[in-house]
């Protein structure tokens, strides 16, 4: 389950940490070409079918290959994880994710927690900080930073199951790498770090 990710830490939170920290002072060669309105990305991107779980669709903004696009979309699969918490559906973490081994194990963990009959209380991800979108092309990198609400794994009585309560976490240092899918317009997780 999330949680499970939240208490690792890996070179991948140091690598976008240094490009939070150094993305405005690394001087960037200009764009050959310019890049389309914001009324032509929506126009566009709102034309597209739907991608997504019926009750959390995928915004549109979230469906553009650019910086805007990848912060979009990794607001969207953090409020996937969160889905996951409350209906114990990992299907659209799978769908939204390629060769990703953080976001299988976080899918893996919930499927044989719903097998057992568990349910999760808590647990919530909230972004409180993003940097922007690092070199947005066909892949991208986004550092955030996520609170996470205690997080207690119930039973099918509604009992507390040992060794799986977890306090609250604030200021984990956390983000994703994405590669853009031509095929369905959208991005898709390749590696995601929380804390």
């Amino acid at each position: 389950m999330a949680v499970r990710v939240a208490r690792r830490t890996t070179s991948v939170v140091a690598a976008l940490a240094v490009v939070v920290l150094s993305g405005c002072s690394d001087e960037q060669p200009a764009n050959a070409t310019l890049p389309t309105t914001s009324a032509e990305t929506s126009a566009s991107a709102e034309a597209l079918p739907p991608l997504g779980p019926a009750d959390l669709p995928m915004p549109a903004q979230a469906r553009t290959q650019d910086a805007a696009g990848a912060e979009a979309f990794a607001r969207y699969y953090i409020d996937l994880i969160n889905r996951a918490l409350a209906d114990m559906d990992s299907a659209p973490l799978r769908d939204f994710s390629y060769q990703c081994s953080d976001c299988e194990r976080i899918a893996d963990d919930t499927d044989r927690d719903a097998a057992s009959g568990y349910r999760y209380e808590g647990g919530w991800l909230t972004i409180t900080a993003m940097s922007p979108a690092f070199r947005p092309s066909e892949t991208v990198e986004v550092g955030f930073v996520v609170e996470q609400a205690a997080l207690t794994v119930v039973d099918p009585i509604g009992q507390p199951v040992e060794g799986l309560s977890f306090p609250q976490y604030s200021g984990l240092q956390s983000g994703l790498i994405a590669r853009w899918d031509d095929s369905r317009n959208t991005w898709l997780t390749t590696t995601l770090t929380l804390g």
